[in-house]
């Protein structure tokens, strides 16, 4: 076992030691799941811990999470192996710590005493080189305010639990709900606390969760350092902002000064970044000279407007969201988490030094892989290309990054569907496309084709909204209660249906992340799915588009896939038996219409088709070969038009061309099945006009909406979600049949 390891350049500095995570996959057999790794370069080995994230039915890995501590050179790129072998021990070791039964963190250099059940706030004491930097009293929150009233973060009696063990890096988690003075619980959290060998800071991550009956009205929420000092005017405070260039703004002697990140300070700031890797930072600095120093980063505080910081005379704030700003309406069932990180000094360390560190922090080292290394590990779908067409690629890098993008703490990750809000689906307001056709499995994919960094910060931007804001996360209704709610105004004020319920993007981030948030939130889905499956099949064939249970099959293989839980995989074999029958009935999958016309939907059809190859991957069946080729040959036979299109739906009053993209995945299953090229060329014209044709979008540059800012550039985020899969399946077998020209 060796895996190559890329890390791009980066940093003009060196960078000794520094902190990297990176998620590897391995073939079914390749790597047991106790195997020690290790992670080195030409010259040595580095500090490394891994786990696995997910297995094969063998159990050996099938993701596996790595954290290292590597020496990257200034202003040039490195490359590293992943081999079997024992780590190095690291100069410092980070550990989870555990005394008087409150838990913490020690890095070497930073350590912290975390506040047990019945304490208010997170962090009882700092410590930095062994003495005491700040303790229970000065350190407040996260704090709350709803309705004028202030609540603070109280774990629950279950207090801490250890993620990540350490060595390299330790990720300890609590639950629990914001108090007031008067003992009113306001808001539910999940907090995760990161620290890294030998490193002055650690992360702070701080997730609310909404499981109230109504929207929750945010104020303010905010961390503050409030030092006990007596000479208040020696304190030193600064804030610096960037995107290209940073500029740090110092507050006079005996004074603070105060930044904060609204809608109109986006509105007038050029950015030419993507936003998703990195928008620029946004750094509190805090000093006192007997005291030392602490610096404050949020992350992606521009992307997640509003945003504050003060720093001075009165200490640090880290304002999640500003008192006085347009605050956070959190609906019922939303959550939203919000990232910052705490570096703490002895005073001497130059602002400069605290500012490229909040840089890297907003931007780290991402260390990349081979497309053969995924390629090989069969963990995503088999979308690589032995012979790229460059027209081919150039489509659909294009269809990934020229996308309408949202700022805003309830937005950013998603973007409003121009189509659903000229519907007037959103009566009036903008229709958010809640990851229709889940946007990070596409990007997920394309990372693995492309080696490209950003489509990996593509991926963890989306499904972090998409698994925090679209799934409902508590409702009395158990239709709705883990759902994924369907596009709408304000996200969550659509239903829930199976034909808008994926997963596999949420599964991808926890691979990435080891966030375990996100694979309870799959699990949830899934369950969510089950209850409605529940309630529509004893409803008998025809009684609902094939689409309906088409993606129900997706969700429910992924997670059979993912859990080797034969409870997910047995009522994906009822939909099949149910397809079967279906078919037997009415020679396809035909959906109700209006009230006297059941109808061929191609792009419904060809969802059916797609869930059944995801079911075939796991139960190869001669019935579903059958149902996929009859399924096909149907739609060449009733649905292809003499122009070479297929039409939209078989209504006389809806065959205008317009079945998508989606056909193109269901020929190519078909000829994958058959090796007969003439399901390829049934769908070469729209195969050659998916390339030609732009998926309508917004225009007119940035604008506010509501407590949005909008980059109109393009369609939303459903055009990539919906056309890559199918134009990539479709283009990697018109190459191996021959069918497309090759670049010369």
């Amino acid at each position: 076992m060796s895996v190559r390891l890329q890390v791009p350049k980066l940093s003009k500095f060196d960078r000794p030691a520094e902190p990297v995570t990176v998620a590897v996959p391995f073939s079914a057999g390749g790597l047991a799941p106790d195997t020690p790794v290790v992670v080195r370069d030409e010259r040595r080995s580095y500090p490394t811990q891994a786990r696995p994230t997910a297995t094969w039915p063998d159990g050996s890995v099938k993701w596996l999470l790595v954290d290292a501590l590597l020496d990257l050179p200034g202003n040039a790129s490195a490359e590293f192996t992943l081999d079997e072998g024992v780590s190095p021990t690291a100069d410092e070791s980070v550990l989870s710590i555990s005394t008087a039964g409150a838990a913490g963190v020690d890095s070497g250099r930073l350590s912290l005493r975390l506040c047990h059940s019945g304490q208010r706030g997170l962090i009882r004491e700092m410590a930095l080189n062994g003495a005491s930097f700040a303790d229970a009293d000065e350190m407040v929150g996260p704090e709350l305010m709803v309705g004028g009233e202030v609540c603070v973060a109280s774990v629950d009696a279950e207090s801490w639990r250890v993620v990540e063990p350490g060595p390299v890096r330790v990720v300890l988690e609590a639950q629990g709900s914001h108090i007031s003075d008067e003992g009113r619980a306001s808001l539910d959290f999940v907090v995760r606390v990161t620290a890294w060998a030998g490193k002055p800071w650690v992360q702070v991550h701080h997730r609310l969760v909404n499981r109230e009956a109504e929207t929750v009205q945010i104020d303010a929420l905010n961390w503050r350092l409030q030092p006990k000092i007596a000479e208040r005017e020696r304190s030193e405070g600064a804030i610096t902002v960037s995107n290209y260039r940073s500029s740090t703004q110092s507050a006079d002697p005996g004074t603070t000064v105060r930044r904060t990140i609204d809608a109109e300070y986006l509105l007038y700031t050029s950015n030419e970044q993507v936003p998703e890797v990195n928008y620029g930072t946004f750094t509190g600095h805090w000093r006192h000279p007997e005291r030392g120093g602490l610096s404050a980063t949020i992350f992606q505080a521009y992307q997640n407007f509003p945003a504050g910081l003060s720093a001075g005379a009165d200490g640090l704030a880290v304002e999640l969201v500003p008192e006085g700003s347009c605050g956070l309406s959190l609906m019922p069932g939303m959550a939203k988490g919000y990232r910052f990180l705490l570096h703490a000094h002895d005073g001497s360390e130059p602002v400069e030094e605290l500012v490229i560190r909040g840089l890297q922090y907003q931007m780290p080292d991402r260390p990349l892989l081979d497309a053969e290394t995924y390629r090989r590990a069969k963990v995503l779908p088999n979308l690589f290309v032995d012979r790229p067409v460059r027209r081919v690629e150039r489509k659909l890098l294009d269809l990934a990054d020229n996308r309408t993008r949202a700022y805003g703490a309830l937005h950013w990750g998603d973007a409003p569907e121009i189509g659903y809000t000229h519907q007037g689906r959103g009566r009036g307001q903008l229709v958010w496309c809640n990851m229709e056709y889940d946007l990070p499995r596409a990007a997920m994919v394309m990372f693995a084709r492309t080696g490209e960094r950003r489509m990996l910060d593509y991926l963890l931007v989306s499904a972090e909204h998409w698994m925090e804001v679209d799934v409902c996360h508590h409702s009395d209704d158990p239709l709705r209660h883990q759902g994924m709610v369907c596009h709408s105004a304000c996200h969550v004020t659509g239903g829930v249906t199976i034909s808008h319920e994926w997963v596999e993007g949420i599964l991808d981030y926890y691979h990435q992340t080891g966030d375990e948030f996100a694979l309870q939130t799959a699990l949830g889905i899934g369950s969510n799915v089950l209850r409605h499956l529940d309630r529509m099949m004893s409803r008998g064939v025809g009684a609902f588009a094939a689409r309906e249970t088409g993606w129900a099959i997706r969700t429910l293989v992924a997670l059979y896939e993912e859990t080797h839980d034969e409870d997910w995989l047995a009522p994906a074999e009822v939909i099949v038996g149910h397809f079967e029958e279906w078919m037997g009935e009415y020679d396809t999958w035909l959906s109700p219409y209006t009230d006297h016309t059941l109808v061929r939907v191609p792009f419904m059809i060809t969802v059916a088709v797609n869930g059944l190859m995801c079911y075939y991957r796991v139960r190869p069946q001669p019935r579903v070969e059958r149902m996929v080729v009859q399924a096909m040959d149907d739609l060449i036979e009733h649905c292809l038009m003499p122009d070479g299109r297929f039409y939209y739906k078989e209504l006389p009053s809806l065959q205008k061309r317009g079945a998508g993209t989606q056909v193109l995945q269901g020929l190519a299953y078909a000829y994958s099945l058959t090796a007969d090229d003439r399901y390829l060329r049934a769908g070469m014209d729209s195969f050659e006009l998916s390339l030609e044709e732009e998926s309508p979008g917004w225009t007119g540059g940035k604008y506010v909406d509501g407590d949005a800012v909008i980059e109109a550039r393009g369609p939303g985020p459903k055009a990539f979600a919906s056309a890559f899969p199918p134009i990539a399946r479709f283009y990697r077998c018109a190459v191996e049949a021959g069918l497309l020209a090759q670049d010369q």
